[in-house]
């Protein structure tokens, strides 16, 4: 998936920059997604599974790409048991920030970190 990126974005640096952004967003896009569950306002956490979905899927995201699948193909996501499914969504974050390590190097440093984030 990360040469997939590389050639979507045109560059390797641009990749690492939006799988780092993608991975340091991952917290508040979490929290947006339990506070929304916790709160019962449907819309925002479809809304905020949906965008985390379409992310995961972008950086291969595979795990947190089923999580919120699942999440959102529930009949009636507000029934969704909040707890478990966000230790699960971190869980799947911590893995995620351990996995793309490897695609990192010394000499890359986030060149255009806030034109990525804004895609992330």
């Amino acid at each position: 998936m990360f040469e997939e990126l590389i050639d979507q974005l045109d560059s390797r640096a641009t990749a690492t920059d939006f799988l780092d952004s993608f991975a340091a967003m991952l917290t508040d896009r979490i929290r947006v997604i339990e506070d929304a569950l916790r709160a019962h306002h449907h819309e925002d956490a479809v809304r905020a599974l949906h965008s985390l979905r379409a992310s995961a899927v972008m950086v291969g995201a595979r795990q947190l790409e089923a999580s919120t699948t699942r999440a959102l193909d529930l009949s009636n996501p507000e029934s969704t048991a909040v707890g478990p499914l966000v230790r699960k969504l971190q869980g799947q974050a911590d893995l995620f920030r351990t996995a793309i390590i490897p695609f990192r190097t010394p000499a890359e440093s986030p060149s255009n970190a806030s034109e990525v984030r804004q895609h992330a």
